[in-house]
């Protein structure tokens, strides 16, 4: 996808992310938060994998900037999965409750 200023997004924005990373975790040498970005970028993990990894990292008290290495292809894409059948049935009754709630001859407004 582009930007109106025809750049592909998101804009890979490795400087200010380890400058977030040592504000966020200043138990991290930012030597190894540079060494973590750049060995991404050599590897050439996309920009939003990074992104997203480097954001998990940073939430995760055990975590290390070395960690963005092993993260897998695909882990950044983590989907939630699907709700389950039965949360559609409770939904749709839910909304034939609210709609049926006006035909009550006991409720008064």
């Amino acid at each position: 996808m582009s930007s109106p200023t025809g750049h592909t997004v998101p804009v890979p924005a490795r400087r200010e992310l380890a400058t977030l990373a040592a504000a966020t975790r200043p138990d991290w040498d930012p030597a190894a938060i540079h060494e973590a970005l750049v060995a991404a970028q050599i590897s050439q993990i996309v920009w939003g994998q990074v992104l997203a990894e480097m954001g998990r990292l940073m939430a995760d008290p055990e975590a290390r900037p070395s960690d963005l290495a092993t993260t897998s292809p695909d882990s950044w894409r983590r989907r939630r999965p699907p709700p389950p059948p039965e949360t559609a049935h409770r939904g749709a009754a839910a909304a034939r409750a609210a709609l049926h709630a006006d035909d009550d001859p006991d409720t008064t407004h």
